[in-house]
C-alpha cells in the first residue's frame, strides 16, 4: 500500500505509511462508506503532532517502530506490508499488551493514544485536516455545527438529521483561532488599572469575573456598593467562543481552558489534617475557586442516549480477530450518542 499523503509537515513517509495502514484496519472502508485514510485521518494526525500534539512525537516514532519490529518477528514484513488478518492479529495484541520486545511506550496506552486520534481524526471538524468533506460526519448522521436546535429537535426521540445539511465552522464563518477581523474597544477595560493600588476600600470582593461575577458585579455596583474582582483569566470576547468541540471541550484540548484544566487544588477536611489533592468526579472541569463554563458543550446537540441506530452487527475485537458482540460494545468512536454502527465499534 503507497501512502498518497502530499506535504507531511511532522512523520516521514514510512512513518505516514504505517499509521494509515493501522487506522484503515480500525477503521476500514466497507459497505457502510470510506475508511480512514479516505476520511484524511493521518493528514489530521500529521498536522496534530505539528502543534496541539508536538509532545506525542517521540512516543508515535518509538511505537511505530516497535510495531514494524514486531510484524517482521511474527509474519516477516513491516506491519503496512503484512496481510490484513496478520495486521488484525498484531492489533489485537497490541492492544492487549502482547507484543514481545514492545516495553516503551506502554502498548495498551499506545493503542489508547491510537484510538484517541483515530476518533478525532473522523469526527472532528474539518478545519482540523481530518473528516474530509463531512465524510466522517456523514458516516454518523450527525449534522455537525449548527446553532439553534427547536425544542421539537432537543425533545426527539430520534436523532436529529437537519433535513440531510452538514454544516462545518467554515460554513458559518468561523474560524479556528476566532481572530477578530478588527482592535475590539471594551469600554470600561483598561488592564492597566489591575496593576495599580487599591484606591479605597471595597464593599464586596468577588472572586471570578465570569460567567456569574460578570454578572453579579454591576448589579451591585448599580445598587451603589464599590466592587473590587480577583480574576485569574483572560479577557473573554464573542469572537472566542468559537463552536468547536475539539479545541474548546474540557473532554478534548480544552484551550480555552489551560487555568482550570492545569490547576490542582488541595482541601483538607479537618484543622490539622495535611492537605491533599481534590478529586475530580466529571473530570477536571473546575477548579477549587472559580471555575469555567467552557466546559458546557451546549453547542453541539447532545439529545438522549438512546435509542442508538444499529446499520449492523457490532464488532469487537477479541483474539486478534473481530466477532459480534453479544451485549453493548465496549466503546464508541462517534461525538454522538444518537447514532452508532459496526464501524465505530470494532477497535
Amino acid at each position: 500500500m503507497e501512502t498518497t499523503l502530499p506535504g507531511l509537515v511532522t512523520l516521514n513517509p514510512h512513518e505516514a505509511r504505517t499509521a494509515e495502514a493501522l487506522f484503515d484496519r480500525m477503521f476500514p472502508a466497507d459497505e457502510n462508506g470510506p475508511g480512514a485514510s479516505e476520511v484524511g485521518v493521518v493528514s489530521y494526525l500529521d498536522g496534530a503532532l505539528a502543534g496541539a500534539y508536538a509532545d506525542k512525537v517521540e512516543t508515535y516514532r518509538l511505537g511505530l517502530v516497535a510495531l514494524d519490529r514486531a510484524a517482521k518477528s511474527l509474519c516477516g514484513a513491516p506491519f503496512a506490508d503484512c496481510g490484513t488478518e496478520q495486521q488484525d492479529e498484531l492489533i489485537g495484541k497490541l492492544e492487549r499488551g502482547e507484543l514481545l520486545d514492545f516495553r516503551t511506550p506502554p502498548q495498551q496506552d499506545f493503542f489508547g493514544m491510537l484510538r484517541a486520534h483515530l476518533q478525532e481524526g473522523l469526527f472532528a471538524d474539518p478545519a482540523y485536516g481530518g473528516n474530509r468533506d463531512k465524510l466522517g460526519w456523514k458516516f454518523l448522521g450527525h449534522p455537525g455545527v449548527w446553532l439553534e436546535n427547536s425544542a421539537e429537535e432537543q425533545l426527539s426521540t430520534e436523532p436529529v438529521t437537519k433535513g440531510g445539511k452538514f454544516q462545518s465552522l467554515e460554513d458559518l464563518g468561523f474560524s479556528l483561532d476566532g481572530s477578530p477581523t478588527e482592535v475590539e474597544e471594551i469600554h470600561g477595560y483598561d488592564p492597566q488599572k489591575s496593576v495599580e493600588s487599591p484606591s479605597g476600600p471595597a464593599d464586596v470582593a468577588l472572586v471570578g469575573l465570569g460567567g456569574v461575577g460578570g454578572l453579579i458585579a454591576p448589579i451591585l455596583a448599580k445598587a451603589g456598593l464599590r466592587v473590587v474582582a480577583l480574576e485569574a483569566g483572560p479577557w473573554r470576547s464573542q469572537s472566542d467562543y468559537v463552536p468547536d468541540e475539539l479545541g474548546v471541550a474540557y473532554w478534548c484540548r480544552a484551550n480555552m481552558s489551560h487555568k482550570f484544566m492545569s490547576e490542582s487544588p488541595r482541601c483538607r477536611r479537618n484543622d490539622g489534617e495535611p492537605t491533599r489533592e481534590a478529586t475530580y468526579s466529571l473530570g477536571r472541569m473546575v477548579n477549587g475557586v472559580g471555575g469555567s463554563p467552557l466546559h458546557w458543550g451546549a453547542w453541539l446537540r447532545r439529545g438522549v442516549t438512546t435509542p442508538t441506530t444499529t446499520r449492523s452487527a457490532p464488532m469487537c475485537w477479541s483474539a486478534g480477530a473481530r466477532r459480534p458482540c453479544p451485549k453493548t460494545p465496549r466503546w464508541s468512536t462517534g461525538p454522538s450518542p444518537t447514532t452508532t454502527s459496526s464501524r465505530t465499534t470494532r477497535c
